[in-house]
């Protein structure tokens, strides 16, 4: 690739400088996109071959894309970068907290079935049969449904705050540059 297309094809990665709202609101939603997509590196198959590192290295240049994306919007639209910095940290401290359970639930020594394989994915698959199954069927969900709720909404409330605060950057008008 010649010199001026990396350069170009690059520089979404750098925080310097400023970006209209259009160019925002399609650079957003591709680094969405990847994060949603970056999921499949979870998978079994691509954890038994490759680890976890595919998928952490995405995930960090996920963090920084998405960081140099807000930041470039917030310089343009005059306002503070602070708070692009703090989501950043902490969805990568979310995605180590990840690792860490991860990692704990794969030790060595935990229980197993006759194959040596932990009993953890059955007991994954029917805590959410049982979560499917208790929304769809009664209205009055219990203690228990509801605090499966409340963790899922606990859960999902970092990405609502991430997503509406995209929002929020991507509709603050363009001010003017300084000379």
């Amino acid at each position: 690739m010649p010199p001026f297309q990396r350069t170009k094809a690059l520089a979404i990665l750098a925080t310097t400088g400023r970006m209209p709202p259009r160019t925002f609101a399609l650079s957003a939603a591709a680094v969405y996109l990847v994060s949603f997509l970056s999921q499949f590196l979870l998978a079994e198959p691509v954890m038994a071959r490759a680890g976890i590192v595919p998928f952490l290295v995405v995930q960090l240049l996920v963090a920084w894309t998405w960081y140099a994306v807000h930041v470039k919007r917030l310089r343009d639209a005059g306002r503070s970068t602070a708070t692009a910095l703090a989501l950043t940290v902490l969805y990568l401290l979310a995605i180590a907290l990840l690792v860490l359970a991860m990692i704990a639930a794969n030790a060595p020594g935990q229980a197993g079935g006759v194959d040596g394989r932990p009993l953890a994915a059955i007991f994954q698959i029917l805590l959410l049969l049982y979560l499917i199954g208790t929304i769809l069927s009664d209205p009055n969900l219990g203690m228990f449904g509801y605090v499966i709720l409340g963790m899922l909404a606990f859960v999902m409330l970092p990405i609502v705050i991430a997503i509406a605060f995209s929002v929020w950057t991507g509709t603050r008008p363009s001010v003017p540059a300084q000379q």
